[in-house]
């Protein structure tokens, strides 16, 4: 079984930031957080068409907007590069993608080379960690048997798939762990070194949901009814923070992006936030949008609809 495709793009850059003083809360009084070009004034929002040439919507897959997604087309610098696929992972630096029921390719020279066919049931959680690609290898993790998983890798010059079996329903994260996949049930999680399985336990409790990378966790806590509160920590527990109340979420579903930026979307003002782990400061991307997608360096959101799209994209890198 499929889970949700993910769109994977891998970017890093270094960051300086400068923040603007933060906004005063008056008694009974909600204020809005500063907008992301106040609190970096470096930060530059890039507006592209959402529309090809034909008309449809094109959805971006790379920071640079030189790949996308079109209707189940993988098009790239304009060109349709494989069509029949509804979903795409993708690997900007090396154009590595899965397609479901189909296989793993890569592409030279703008020409799509089929790397094996062995995939699996594919395990993806729309993240950027869905498929990782390292010395010169790709990995990716698939269902196994009777409770397991399987991270398999392939040299991406292809050749035979190579199995790791490990205990529990896990998806990839950062290279090289895995985590719980199933993000949707209360209680602990954990983290799994792929190398060695070496098992690291994240506790919680049983009304928060933990989302982990090996540096940052996302604990939404719930409470009956619905959320209660976002939180920050790191695996161990150490470092808890309080993002926001029952009015934010989570608008992507990786933790953190450079392991530093947190998309939110604070529902009590309908705006779509980002938030710096290293200086702890919420910032306003937009106060309207629709999609919303986050890859490595790159944060894009929508507006509009489907017959005149817009793409708002912000690169993390420069903040």
């Amino acid at each position: 079984m499929i889970h949700r495709v993910a769109l994977v793009v891998a970017a890093l850059a270094a960051a300086v930031l400068v923040v603007a003083p933060g906004p005063v809360r008056a008694p009974g009084r909600t204020v809005p957080a500063p907008v992301v070009t106040d609190a970096w004034p470096g930060a530059r929002i890039v507006t592209t068409p959402g529309n090809l040439p034909g008309g449809a919507v094109f959805a971006p897959l790379s920071p640079d907007l030189r790949a996308g997604e079109s209707g189940g087309r993988l098009v790239v610098d304009g060109s349709v590069i494989r069509t029949g696929a509804s979903r795409y992972v993708l690997d900007d630096a090396m154009l590595v993608w899965l397609e479901p029921g189909t296989g793993l390719f890569a592409m030279a020279d703008s020409v799509a080379e089929l790397v094996t066919t062995d995939i699996g049931n594919v395990v993806v959680l729309d993240s950027q960690y869905d498929l990782a690609v390292h010395d010169g290898l790709v990995s990716w993790a698939a269902t196994g048997p009777e409770g397991t998983t399987e991270i398999r890798t392939v040299p991406l010059a292809g050749g035979a798939v190579q199995k790791v079996v490990l205990a529990g329903k896990l998806a990839l994260t950062e290279w090289p762990f895995a985590t719980s996949s199933e993000v949707e049930q209360g209680g602990p999680s954990v983290l799994v070194d792929v190398r060695t399985s070496a098992r690291t336990v994240v506790n919680g409790q049983g009304y928060e949901l933990i989302d982990c990378t090996p540096s940052w966790c996302r604990v939404e806590v719930l409470r009956q009814g619905g959320r209660a509160r976002l939180d920050l920590m790191r695996p161990d527990g150490t470092e808890r923070r309080r993002l926001g109340g029952s009015g934010l979420r989570p608008a992507v579903p990786d933790v953190l992006l450079l392991d530093r930026f947190a998309v939110l979307v604070d529902d009590s003002r309908g705006a779509l936030c980002l938030y710096d782990v290293d200086r702890g400061r919420l910032a306003d991307l937009a106060s309207s949008f629709g999609t919303v997608v986050a890859r490595g360096n790159a944060v894009w959101w929508s507006t509009g609809d489907n017959t005149a799209l817009t793409w708002n994209s912000i690169d993390l890198g420069e903040l």
